[in-house]
């Protein structure tokens, strides 16, 4: 969340950048705990399974954080909850949302599956021989 907000206040390109660093960091960590456990690379079938539930945590995060987002920072403003309310309930703001979410999700999937394939059985060789 942390980088989420810094990336608000720099230049679009970098803030998108920073955006990235959360889930960057947590699929590396997370396969670094996965091959010192297991001692082998994922199949492709966990690597569909990491793949996905790393898509589906960053978008429902970011997705939560950006209808309620507006709410938590203005929570003083009066009459904010109405205009929130009204904010939120348009379906064209869904979509937009949705779809822009979605082209981040995509790359970050591919990214994903590609890490945790050929990248992950160098790390284990590496590490196990």
């Amino acid at each position: 969340m942390l980088a989420g907000i810094v990336a608000g206040f720099l230049p679009n390109i970098v803030g998108q950048v920073l955006t990235a660093f959360p889930y960057l960091i947590a699929i590396v960590l997370v396969l670094f705990k996965f091959i010192r456990n297991e001692q082998r690379a994922p199949t492709k079938m966990e690597r569909n399974r990491f793949s996905l539930i790393f898509v589906f945590i960053f978008f429902l995060y970011n997705y939560v954080f950006a209808i309620f987002g507006p709410l938590i920072f203005n929570f003083r403003q009066p009459g904010i909850f109405e205009l929130w309310l009204n904010f939120v309930s348009q379906s064209e703001f869904q979509l937009m949302l949705i779809s822009r979410l979605l082209i981040f999700m995509i790359p970050f999937y591919l990214i994903s599956f590609w890490f945790y394939g050929k990248q992950a059985e160098r790390m284990a060789k590496k590490m196990f021989g």
